[in-house]
């Protein structure tokens, strides 16, 4: 049995996964990646990714790419009931928001691109910054110490090596084998129903017309279920439901019942369907006790099952992985305590749990049952996804703030410590810059027009903590700073004053604020301190 190392080990080459080592890699972090089956997914699955992901895609160089591939998805944001296809429209709803309405909030729009387009742009991309990628090779077991985590991996001939790490990720999903062999327990409200996606082939044009879909409903004598259609026309996925109490199981889902199924579906007769392939999947509400177990971090669907209405979970599962990936990057750069890997689960564990109720209830909602308490307890998509406020972790809280709820609308938040960083267009020799595309490397410090003593505060604590900060003032006209707000917007929206500052996290998370100014002999120090803080040193 051969033997080699890398510094991060990730178990699944998924979604998830995949998204994680192109975070590591673009923190110049040695991983490698060994997923059992031969390739990227070959199910559509998760189809939307709302503008916070594509924000976090557009930090690694992948939203263009992206969007290129989304294109032909762009008119599909229609949810509608049928009878069938081709039969009575029961209701029909324009629902999904991501695109101008959104543009003081954000420069990213909506992605509407099934998993099994967007993870061959991860895969290359990770490929492209240095991720060891190894399809085709199995995680068969694991142990780990005080200084790492030795792996048996299997390849695709059966030949097993050990592979040494630093750290172990597990984004190996629900059924995570990594999770049940550290023992550690999930909890919730458990399965919720099993479901079976048919992926199969079919000539939508003449059913559909000029009509475009999201998500399509149907109820029918013959099927009830969810169906998706791509933007070829050609292929589809029909998502039904299967209830082992009354004796129904996968073996009934047979090419000629799946045939049968979808055929109902569309609702045609002379639309002829291949059967691609089955996946069977369970719906939950689950979330794993702890996200960080020793030198083993759990993200994605491993960490927590959400259900899908609403599209919550492939997107939580990013955002795990920005958010994990810059801090194994400072741990195994040595500039940061391994304790900052603890406010990994800190942060994101909360967000879990909270997302994963939100799907709950979005399934009540959607589905009629919903209490009056569920439809006031139920919050729109980007307040899910943009608006959290981490209650603790790798942040500074500032001295007699009011704590802010876990969630809530992203425009009330003024670059609070624990939010994400607001987007603020400012200008550079006249060319707009967005303050999110100053992020994603290492820290950033914004300082207002009064402000640029600032900078020798950075270039004083970076050094002192082996840390790179980046300074940017930001003022009204360019004979005061670099980066010009000519909308005058930068000061509200980070809620600081013009001698203020404002320090941002690698993954676009404000970490500290000085709302007003300090003393230039004492912002050094303050600067430093804070940083101490957050790196746990």
């Amino acid at each position: 049995m051969s033997n080699s190392g890398t510094h991060v080990l990730i178990a699944g080459g998924s979604l998830v996964g995949l998204s994680t080592a192109v975070f590591l890699a673009h923190h110049n972090v040695p991983c490698t990646v060994v997923e059992r089956h031969p390739g990227t997914s070959i199910h559509p699955r998760a189809v939307g990714y709302y503008p916070r992901t594509a924000e976090l895609l557009r930090t690694v160089g992948v939203e263009d790419a992206a969007k290129d591939a989304a294109s032909g998805f762009e008119q599909h944001k229609t949810r509608a009931g049928v009878v069938s296809l081709a039969g009575e429209v029961l209701f029909s709803k324009e629902e999904l928001a991501g695109g101008d309405e959104l543009a003081d909030l954000t420069p990213s729009k909506l992605l509407l691109l099934p998993q099994d387009r967007l993870e061959p742009l991860l895969r290359a991309r990770a490929e492209k910054l240095g991720a060891d990628l190894r399809f085709g090779t199995e995680l068969v077991s694991f142990t780990q110490d005080g200084d790492g985590v030795s792996a048996v991996v299997k390849d695709e001939h059966g030949v097993e090596s050990t592979l040494r790490a630093d750290y172990l990720v597990a984004a190996d999903g629900p059924r995570s084998t990594v999770r049940e062999a550290l023992g550690l327990r999930r909890e919730g409200r458990g399965v919720l129903s099993r479901h079976v996606s048919i992926a199969f082939g079919a000539d939508f044009g003449a059913v559909l017309g000029e009509r475009r879909y999201s998500v399509v409903h149907v109820k029918n004598d013959t099927v009830m279920g969810i169906l998706v259609h791509d933007d070829t026309l050609t292929e589809g996925t029909l998502i039904v439901g299967y209830d082992p109490e009354k004796g129904e199981s996968l073996d009934d889902f047979t090419d000629a019942r799946c045939a049968e199924l979808v055929s109902a579906a569309i609702g045609s007769d002379t639309v002829e369907v291949t059967v691609r392939s089955r996946f069977p999947w369970d719906m939950a509400e689950l979330v794993t006790e702890r996200f960080v177990q020793g030198r083993v971090l759990i993200a994605g669907d491993a960490a927590h099952q959400i259900p899908p209405t609403g599209g919550y979970g492939a997107n939580t599962g990013i955002a795990d992985a920005f958010n994990l990936s810059w801090k194994l990057a400072l741990v195994l750069k040595g500039v940061a305590a391994p304790s900052l890997l603890d406010t990994y689960h800190e942060e994101r564990w909360p967000v879990g749990t909270y997302t994963a109720r939100q799907g709950s209830l979005q399934l009540a909602v959607r589905s009629g049952t919903a209490t009056e308490e569920q439809q006031a307890a139920t919050d729109d998509a980007m307040t899910v996804t943009m608006g959290q406020a981490y209650p603790s972790g790798a942040f500074v809280h500032e001295a007699g703030a009011e704590p802010l709820p876990l969630t809530c609308d992203p425009r009330s938040l003024r670059g609070e410590p624990g939010t994400r960083a607001p987007y603020v267009v400012l200008e550079r020799d006249g060319v707009p810059v967005s303050t999110l595309d100053l992020f994603g490397t290492g820290f950033v410090l914004l300082a207002g027009r009064d402000g640029g003593s600032w900078g020798r505060a950075a270039a004083s604590a970076g050094p002192a903590l082996g840390v790179d900060i980046a300074f940017h003032g930001i003022g009204p006209t360019a004979e005061d700073t670099q980066l010009v707000d000519r909308q005058g917007r930068w000061n509200d929206a980070y809620g600081v004053r013009a001698g203020g500052a404002v320090l941002v996290r690698p993954d676009g998370v404000v970490a500290w604020r000085a709302p007003a100014s300090l003393p230039a002999a004492e912002q050094g120090a303050a600067l430093e301190a804070a940083l101490r803080r957050i790196l746990g040193r």
